[in-house]
């Protein structure tokens, strides 16, 4: 008996999904207990908060880290890099102090002096390197709880260009960035244990029937409510316009189901949805559409767009709607890698196919150099290329995602992944 119960936990053990295979993580970092600035009285409690709001929207891992020094700090976003590379959705919060200046934002570890300026790149964090710890996910969130004054700009040399209240907005593809404040602006701390931004971020996280592309306009709502205007959460948002739950409306819950959502969120869930399907142009889409309103505005359109797809051609075959990436260029604008050394780059197109095959054969780049890739890809609906360079223990290091998206033209892209930049060029046909 004894012999069998082993076996059973074995087994289940060998069956339970590891980091590597989790669908959705996240990183919750609150740092606090600044040794050369004011400490913060609520960034540990409102980690605790999102990170079980994490937990009942189901991501499968959730790591906090609570007060990192700039070494702790680099090593969690190494760690979590690698558990978001693959994932569905990886989400990243960051509460503490956060500085704008030499027009980029920085994030700030607990051991930071920074008195100048030119201390950031050495003591604090470039919100780039936060992206990049999300960039290998299907969805990526980075919510930034970070819009207080800065503590440290009072002493730096004249002329310093950093501000004094908050953050500066960005511009980033294919992430979701939620700041607690508009640009310019500080949040508040509240008069709880928590911010007003953590509390709403954490009541709306885990709300089913919430399309990730409204999250932040929830939240907005929720404390703007709460601080009687006096702060305005901003989105900055390019990703897919297609719909996606954290946590479906087919979920079954133990308790009455939740009330249904107002017919204004109901009907800007139908829009998105239906420019999701037009984008993607797929049986597959315009049945979504279908499934979820069957009597919606574009029902109609809908069933004749089905119908036109799966009209045989002239020579009998099923149209698949399949498409083909090709005439890539990759030209190296910056390279920093380690002594000046050039990088050692490959694609991984659809998270999987390695180009080239070997590592041996990874193409070496320096500055001012171009790639031309000899050979072209094909995918059906939505997939990714992933531009990467071999490092030095064996693993490598992802410099950028471009999601590859169902509609025909000529695309440029710029990835700036470990401190290196590179433009891409490439062009998507219909087969």
């Amino acid at each position: 008996m004894t012999r069998f119960w082993l076996t059973l936990l074995s087994l289940l053990f060998l069956l339970a999904p590891t980091a590597a295979e989790a669908r959705k993580v996240a990183l919750v970092i609150a740092n606090a207990a600044y040794a050369h600035a004011t400490p913060l009285a609520n960034p540990v409690n409102d980690g605790k908060l999102v990170a079980d709001a994490a937990r009942k929207a189901g991501f499968d891992d959730v790591t906090i880290a609570d007060n990192l020094t700039n070494k702790a700090f680099q090593d969690a976003m190494r760690d979590f890099r690698a558990k978001a590379d693959g994932a569905e959705v990886a989400m990243v919060y960051f509460a503490g102090h956060g500085i704008e200046a030499q027009g980029k934002n920085w994030l700030v570890p607990v051991d930071a002096e920074l008195k100048s300026d030119l201390d950031l790149p050495y003591e604090a964090i470039n919100l780039d390197r936060l992206m990049e710890a999300v960039s290998g996910a299907q969805i990526r969130l980075v919510v930034l709880d970070s819009c207080r004054n800065n503590p440290f700009g009072k002493n730096w040399r004249s002329g310093t260009r950093a501000i004094a209240r908050g953050l500066a907005g960005v511009e980033a593809d294919d992430v979701l960035v939620i700041f607690a404040a508009a640009p310019g602006q500080t949040a508040s701390d509240g008069t709880g244990g928590n911010s007003p931004f953590a509390e709403a971020l954490a009541r709306r996280l885990p709300q089913p029937d919430l399309p990730v592309q409204l999250l932040g306009g929830a939240i907005r709502d929720d404390v703007l409510a709460a601080t009687g205007g006096n702060q305005r959460p901003f989105v900055s948002a390019s990703i897919t316009g297609t719909p996606v739950y954290l946590v479906p409306r087919t979920v079954a819950t133990l308790v009455a189901p939740p009330p249904a959502a107002p017919a204004t969120d109901r009907a800007v869930s139908e829009e998105l949805l239906w420019k999701g399907a037009l984008a993607e142009s797929s049986v597959r889409a315009f049945s979504a559409y279908l499934s979820e309103f069957p009597g919606g505005r574009h029902a109609a359109d809908a069933s004749d767009a089905i119908a036109r797809l799966l009209q045989p051609s002239a020579d009998g075959a099923v149209r698949s709607g399949q498409y083909r990436v090709s005439d890539i260029v990759i030209e190296c604008v910056k390279v920093t890698g380690f002594l000046g050394l050039p990088d050692q780059l490959f694609l991984r197109f659809g998270g999987d196919q390695r180009f080239p095959e070997s590592k041996k054969d990874s193409y070496t780049m320096k500055k001012g150099q171009r790639w031309v890739i000899p050979r072209s890809f094909d995918f059906d609906g939505n997939s990714t290329v992933q531009l990467l360079e071999d490092d030095d223990v064996g693993g490598s290091d992802i410099l950028g995602t471009i999601d590859l998206e169902p509609r025909t033209g000529s695309f440029v892209r710029t990835l700036n992944g470990d401190r290196s930049e590179y433009r891409v060029t490439y062009r998507v046909s219909a087969e």
